[in-house]
């Protein structure tokens, strides 16, 4: 259990609209602040530390702190020597270490800011190359053995994964278009998704839309194959996007036209279970609650919700009901979406908000009361 109350870098916040309370960092060692993606882990399985990506505006460079949850002994820690390169960062399940890549080279990092080298792509797969991506999302099995690799290069996708131990690197398969935001299964430590994606061109910068997204590779290269085979973009106004896992091996993805899905990967039967658009999601190990932001892809027209959802009664409520757009422009390294997602054995959702002078900041809302609030304020969804 947090106390945010009590601790001296959170400042309470209650939405005008909901009346749901959330607790913003604004303590600061960098111009913007945020989580890590909603598919990773940034606080700690205890509750003792969070991990944060920091950012300077207008610098094309990223790096890591840690802030002490322990309001008797606070203390945020900036890492500038751990500079994220080329995907995000995750916490390494059971301990208050961060895996996250930079250039061609996977790095460990404690909360002292001691680092350690996990593995380099060897030379002889690189041939003087420089991957422009090492990882999107640092995923490690559920075993704890690998990390897996959707390296981008060359206008090529090399998919592998990494030994944690030996540092030993396997290619698996190679792509010539954009394949990315691999993840581990949580249930199965042989079995990854991996995405296909919208990309250009390396040579011409041209545009092409993907295909059919969602994708089951295994670690030993014997296995590629569509989620769902007729799962086209586009079609019957379907645009299947942001999907990750859920904590027991169900796979979860948005529609943005339709809302929330989930899989039973064993048997491919879906379920339709948020029935609205939205962007980014997370759901609790049962499924039972979501969280969402809608949308940030249309922030300079409207201010973008964050959402709560609560399947037993249908209803959905605003954790945060106006984000303004935020002063820096997308791009780059500058991705300032809130990135909802549920934390801590379901406890609390994490998110980016940019509600402080359009900058960007970590936002913890409690899910206890937010649940109560929801069941007691919250709109029935469809209605």
């Amino acid at each position: 259990m947090l106390d945010l109350k009590n601790h001296p870098y959170f400042t309470e916040y209650i939405d005008p609209v909901s009346g749901a309370v959330s607790y913003f960092l604004t303590e600061r060692v960098a111009g913007l602040q945020q989580q890590f993606y909603f598919s990773e882990c940034s606080l700690t399985e205890d509750g003792k530390y969070l991990w944060i990506v920091c950012l300077n505006a207008p610098a094309q460079f990223k790096y890591l702190a840690v802030v002490s949850m322990d309001p008797q002994n606070p203390f945020i820690r900036p890492f500038l020597c751990a500079g994220v390169q080329g995907g995000n960062p995750n916490i390494i399940p059971g301990t208050h270490d961060v895996l996250f890549p930079q250039g061609s080279t996977m790095w460990r990092i404690n909360i002292d800011g001691e680092m350690t080298k996990v593995l380099t792509l060897p030379e002889d797969f690189l041939h003087n190359r420089v991957p422009c991506e090492l990882t999107t999302h640092s995923s490690i099995s559920c075993d704890g053995k690998y990390v897996v690799l959707d390296i981008r290069m060359t206008g090529f996708t090399y998919v592998g994964i990494g030994d944690m131990e030996t540092g030993e690197f396997k290619l698996l398969n190679n792509f010539g278009r954009l394949y990315d935001h691999a993840q581990f299964s949580p249930t199965n430590p042989e079995l990854f998704l991996i995405d296909q994606d919208w990309w250009r061109d390396w040579h011409t910068g041209e545009y092409f839309c993907l295909d059919n997204r969602m994708w089951l590779m295994d670690i030993h290269g014997t296995r590629f194959e569509p989620v769902i085979p007729n799962a086209w973009y586009g079609r019957d106004g379907s645009e299947i996007c942001h999907d990750f896992w859920a904590k027991d091996g169900t796979l979860c993805w948005i529609d943005y036209n339709k809302g929330a899905f989930e899989c039973d990967i064993e048997t491919r039967e879906i379920t339709h279970v948020w029935k609205r658009p939205t962007c980014h999601a997370h759901t609790t190990r049962d499924r039972m609650f979501w969280c969402a932001d809608q949308t940030p892809y249309a922030w300079k027209e409207r201010p973008c919700q964050t959402l709560f959802y609560d399947r037993a009664t249908n209803k959905e409520i605003e954790i945060i009901s106006a984000n303004p757009n935020p002063k820096v422009e997308r791009g780059g390294v500058y991705h300032l979406d809130p990135h909802p997602s549920f934390t801590m054995d379901d406890e609390y959702i994490i998110s980016t908000t940019t509600l402080v002078g359009g900058s960007a900041d970590v936002a913890i809302t409690p899910v206890k009361p937010l649940v109560e609030l929801c069941r007691e304020k919250g709109k029935v969804v469809g209605e």
